[in-house]
């Protein structure tokens, strides 16, 4: 990873310095071409204006206006008028450059200029200097040049590109440098995700990759790792759990079911026990069977297939449904039942599962709520929005350190030890709530903590609303 890493640093440096100095080149290119550009338009200018002399005046005219301009050595142009037999008539140059001019008569060349008196050769190889001119064909054999001094634009542009190269090579060590940089500090996140992962493979779930908070992919990175490794933890503590609550909670009715069959072959002749021994073994795989279908339905749960089945609906259907079978159970069992439902509402659900869980929540109150108490089941829109269903009871309650425990699976506190059950209808719920994407919540009930009775338990499964549907011709 480290080599790759390393290459891919040199990859994007290398590319950081091409595109500087392709950028570069062409500022390059576009300045010396501006320079040239406007050079060889001042020489045609200065040329058009001869030519109109020579058209006017003829030769002289042009021969004339070539000395004004040349006495006294301070003429912008470098000029040359020569006669049809080689001869060189006025201007401020003694020859004729030696370049070949292109198909437009336009060359570049070098000159020297005149040297001055006391001047030494070091001093006139100084003053060799770079040009640009013109040569054109006057009628009667006559070549007129004019040029024009560029050596401090070449000078210029010479800077320019010594400045580029230097700028590309700056600009290369920085993208190394600075890729090196990044590149290790990137490898050095990477080998700590890295380290993590083979920690927790070996078997330490405890280990987290760290964060540097700032917001990046790697720290993005890091946070879904560690919230997966959070999962992972807690799904391998609730498989240790499970195992152990399974072994316990199957342990008393197949060690009961067995007792009643060995008791039911010993017994001679007593047909009746035997039936009697027979059915209470049926209840005792009846409640195991309850067992192994609730683990069942978790796992569909959890593996999200219930999810293909939800649509909308109206939850008041459901509250109503169980209310006509709960009301019947409740007045068997000594209990006061009551139905508040707030219509007008509509969520996204599985009714099946609405039912189960609904049906688990008031199964347990009717379960652990002594005679002469009270049961309520509530539909409402709270005050985030969402509907509500409550199941409320004037039973012992849950303790406040125990509520989040018991939405677990097997979890059974030691005052239900003694009633029937196996540990999983609360995390059923909770399931059944998860996969709505909604919030399950036990609290305080209304009960007062008096004779048989306690504080009691309220019970609330929470789902959001479904949008309303628009008609499709408004």
């Amino acid at each position: 990873m480290r080599t790759t890493a390393f290459r891919q640093t040199m990859l994007s440096a290398a590319l950081f310095a091409l595109s500087s100095f392709v950028i570069l080149a062409f500022v390059y290119v576009a300045s010396a071409g501006m320079m040239l550009r406007r050079a060889d338009a001042s020489i045609n200018e200065e040329v058009t204006a001869l030519e109109a002399r020579f058209q006017a005046g003829g030769i002289r005219s042009i021969n004339r206006y070539i000395l004004q301009r040349t006495v006294g050595g301070g003429a912008d142009y470098l000029y040359l008028l020569v006669h049809p037999s080689g001869r060189s008539l006025s201007g401020n140059l003694s020859d004729l450059p030696e370049t070949v001019p292109d198909n437009e008569g336009r060359l570049q060349f070098t000159y020297r200029r005149p040297v001055v008196a006391g001047a030494t050769a070091e001093d006139d190889e100084k003053d060799t200097r770079a040009a640009r001119g013109r040569l054109v064909e006057l009628p009667s054999g006559y070549q007129l040049f004019v040029g024009l001094d560029v050596d401090e634009e070449n000078s210029l542009v010479g800077r320019m590109l010594n400045t580029i190269f230097a700028a590309s090579a700056l600009a290369l060590a920085l993208g190394v440098a600075g890729g090196i940089f990044i590149s290790r500090r990137f490898v050095a996140r990477l080998d700590a995700i890295n380290n993590v992962a083979r920690n927790v493979r070996a078997g330490d779930l405890t280990r987290r990759a760290p964060r540097n908070n700032t917001g990046d992919e790697l720290d993005e990175l890091s946070e879904n790792f560690n919230n997966m490794l959070d999962r992972v933890e807690a799904l391998m503590h609730r498989m240790r759990h499970t195992g152990d609550s399974i072994a316990h909670d199957l342990r008393t009715p197949l060690t009961r079911m067995r007792n009643r069959l060995d008791e039911a072959l010993r017994e001679e002749g007593d047909l009746v026990a035997r039936e009697q021994t027979l059915e209470r073994a049926v209840t005792d795989t009846d409640e195991l069977l309850g067992i192994f279908n609730s683990i069942l339905s978790l796992s569909r749960l959890e593996s999200g297939e219930s999810r293909k089945t939800i649509g909308r609906m109206d939850p008041a259907v459901v509250a109503e449904d169980l209310a006509e079978t709960y009301e019947y159970v409740c007045e068997d069992e000594g209990l006061e039942f009551s139905l508040e439902v707030e219509r007008g509402m509509e969520v996204f659900a599985d009714r099946g599962l609405l039912l189960q869980g609904l049906d688990n929540l008031l199964g347990n109150a009717v379960k652990y709520t002594p005679s002469g108490g009270a049961v309520t089941l509530r539909l409402r829109q709270n005050s985030e929005g969402c509907a509500e269903f409550s199941v409320t009871d004037t039973g012992p309650g849950i303790p406040t350190e125990d509520r989040e425990r018991v939405t677990q699976r097997f979890v059974r506190l030691d005052n239900s030890r003694t009633l029937p059950g196996s540990g999983l209808g609360l995390s059923l719920v909770q399931a059944i709530v998860d996969v709505h994407n909604g919030r399950f919540e036990l609290g305080e009930g209304p009960g007062h903590a008096e004779g048989d009775h306690g504080p009691g338990l309220r019970a609330a499964m929470c789902f959001p609303l479904a949008p309303e549907e628009r008609d499709e011709g408004v």
